[in-house]
């Protein structure tokens, strides 16, 4: 396939092109499968893990309920 300079030029920027829209979907999908776990309207975690030796006070599981 024999292309002049300008065709060249055409393809090589439309392949950058296909490729920062991939990558730019690609990020999108990461942030939305971060997200789509989360709880909203909740700060902090909505479990605690407690130990046998771990001393747990009436105020500590306030927030969790």
């Amino acid at each position: 396939m024999r292309l002049t300079r300008r065709g060249r030029i055409v393809l090589v920027v439309a392949l950058v092109m296909v490729s920062l829209g991939w990558f730019w979907l690609g990020t999108r999908a990461a942030g939305q499968a971060a997200v789509e776990g989360a709880v909203t309207g909740q700060a902090g975690s909505s479990w605690v893990e407690v130990h046998e030796s771990d001393t747990v006070r009436p105020g500590d599981t306030a927030g969790l309920r």
